[in-house]
């Protein structure tokens, strides 16, 4: 109609045209949000266009792949292949929820009232989302870019509903969570097949870890389940409670609750962590001095610098030259692979721990033939970049009593003759060694005790007249550190085995307990011994040790994370922090991870992450 025929109108029907022209477009904006998916005339489609919406029983359909992305009845859109749900965002309990694909280019998922479910937050009008053959959603931009994409994202950290709970229905994929109201409880999938309740970061309960790449499912029945990727039922609370729904509590519990609000199961009361007993005692009086006492003898009262024992120098080496930090160690590794995958954010976080001290372990894979050379070669590359080799010897017969980290030489000559290579390769280095983890623990369980406390002596003084600085480890304060009696009888086995004509020695080697814990260790048996310098592992101890319902887990425990980074304490006795433990190599073949020895990428990933620094 042209302007001029407008105007002749009545100013009535003006306003009623124009109420009318105002009705259409208002209704076109909320068209162009809310357009359904006309998936029927269409046939099976790969994407949402701007404005397009898919409801309940709709999807999409990859092209070239069997992927397919549903809306289910139940509110949760999954992206799944062959029936196996692979990425979802987690929006279970929402009957009649829908997926929109909104002009400004957020994807989203709505409640029945247009309430937001879940977004992706995307800023990019006009994109649209497409499911590729890779089996990951993208968001695209107009101009061809990729504004979001599912892969590496849960879908579950973008709701934007109380996320406390798993519906009936629901599920979570490995590495997914949910979180008490108040952010410090937290359940997760973990990528072992084990589900994990932490709080404050201390893992409180977990299932038995199952297969790798297992879910966790709240099945309608009212069994909390571990299912594998074939379907199959891995673990389950064995309860029946249809409609039941998981939720997280802000005091450190997870639980079934019925349709009526009754509990039906949850995880056990939180175990409290342990305070050793070491940490309250008075510092005792010095052991008297004598001759033999538990298997050896010590010959005169002074140490192998000649230093009355009340008197001996607590310094260390590391106050003028730090802890080598390795090029090549695991973690470092590790990050260069990751960076080079494009994993920018791991290899962050890998290079956080690799930039840190790392110990070299020596053990019988490194010959009697070569040892020396290698140990060589090993000391001149840490000084030339200024820093102080720390070494572990690691190979005594027995080696913890054949447990996971199974081992050492087969007799005490074949021992006697390896240290003294690796003494010949450190002559003159300024190294820093820590001599057989849990040797002195293991006293009275591997071989025969003498003969141990005779190789741990040979091994001490053959490395200090090398010139090394030598600490025999001493266990921790978990392990003795629960009375005086205890105490007293680990002060009895470091002299037997040559502490007074070493530096002094080492504590938490390899383990999880909290610094200050360790240091009380450290200062009573320092007493015992007339004022033997100590130093702390701290490579694992940033959150302290996980207390199970059985005792402390030493085992690859899970929320731990990497403690202070190596440092010269010179506090009175305690003279350094270390990182003895190589970061990131598994404990052994429990709770999902690799062998001992091995490196176990995820498990270093959390570490890293969980650092307080």
């Amino acid at each position: 109609m042209p302007p001029s025929v407008l105007r002749r109108t009545t100013r009535g029907t003006g306003r009623a045209l124009s109420a009318a022209v105002h009705l259409v477009a208002a209704v076109a904006v909320v068209l162009s949000v809310t357009v359904p998916l006309p998936a029927s005339a269409q046939g099976p489609t790969d994407r949402l266009l701007t404005g397009q919406a898919l409801a309940a029983g709709d999807g999409l359909h990859a092209v070239g792949s069997a992927h397919v992305l549903a809306v289910g009845a139940g509110g949760d859109v999954t992206l799944s292949l062959g029936g196996r749900v692979l990425w979802h965002t987690g929006t279970t309990g929402n009957p009649g929820a829908w997926l929109v694909q909104q002009a400004g280019g957020a994807l989203e998922v709505r409640s029945r009232a247009d309430a937001v479910l879940w977004t992706t937050a995307t800023a990019s009008p006009g994109a649209r989302t497409v499911l590729k053959p890779d089996g990951v959603l993208y968001t695209i931009s107009t101009a061809g870019t990729v504004a979001w994409k599912s892969a590496g994202v849960p879908g579950p950290t973008l709701r934007t509903t109380v996320a406390d709970r798993v519906p009936s229905g629901g599920l979570l994929l490995p590495r997914e969570s949910v979180t008490s109201p108040d952010g410090t409880v937290r359940l997760t999938m973990g990528t072992d097949g084990a589900l994990v309740l932490t709080a404050a970061d201390r893992t409180v309960w977990r299932s038995p870890a199952t297969r790798a790449g297992a879910s966790a499912v709240v099945a309608p029945e009212g069994d909390l389940r571990v299912v594998g990727t074939d379907g199959a039922v891995l673990w389950s609370t064995g309860t029946t409670s249809p409609g039941a729904r998981l939720v997280v509590k802000d005091h450190g519990r997870a639980y079934l609750i019925s349709a009526t609000h009754a509990s039906v199961w949850s995880t056990p009361d939180t175990p409290a962590e342990r305070v050793p007993t070491v940490v309250s005692l008075p510092l005792p009086e010095p052991l008297p001095v004598v001759s033999g006492g538990l298997g050896g003898t010590r010959p005169g009262t002074t140490t192998s610098s000649g230093a009355a024992l009340d008197e001996r120098p607590q310094t260390t080496v590391l106050a003028a030259r730090p802890q080598y930090v390795d090029p090549t160690s695991p973690a470092a590794r590790a990050a260069q692979d990751a960076r080079a995958d494009g994993r920018d954010t791991d290899a962050a976080l890998l290079a956080k721990a690799a930039a840190q001290g790392s110990a070299r372990w020596l053990g019988p894979q490194d010959a009697t033939a070569t040892v020396a050379s290698s140990v060589r070669a090993y000391a001149a590359t840490a000084a030339a970049a200024g820093q102080t080799p720390v070494l572990v010897t690691y190979a005594i017969p027995d080696r913890d009593c054949g447990g996971l980290s199974a081992g050492g030489f087969a007799t005490a000559g074949e021992y006697r003759a390896w240290i003294d290579q690796v003494a010949a390769g450190l002559a003159r280095a300024k190294a820093v060694v820590v001599v057989e983890p849990d040797a002195l623990l293991h006293l009275e369980r591997c071989g025969d005790r003498d003969a141990r406390l005779a190789m741990l002596r040979y091994a001490v003084g053959a490395l200090t007249r090398a010139g090394a600085e030598v600490y025999l480890d001493a266990a921790s304060s978990n392990s003795f550190g629960w009375g005086t009696v205890a105490l007293r009888d680990m002060a009895l086995r470091l002299r037997a085995a040559g502490v007074d004509q070493a530096a002094g020695f080492a504590v938490n080697t390899s383990n999880f307990q909290r610094s200050e814990h360790e240091v009380a260790y450290g200062r009573y048996l320092s007493a015992l011994l007339g004022g033997a310098s100590f130093v702390v592992d701290t490579s694992r101890n940033g959150t302290g040790a996980l207390a199970g319902p059985d005792g402390t887990v030493w085992c690859n425990p899970a929320g731990r994370a990497l403690g202070s980074p190596p440092r010269a304490t010179l506090d009175g006795p305690h003279v350094a922090d270390l990182w003895v433990k190589t970061v990131g190599l598994s404990d052994g073949t429990c709770a999902g991870g690799p062998a001992a020895g091995r490196l176990w990428e995820e498990y270093l990933l959390g570490l890293a992450s969980r650092a307080a620094w």
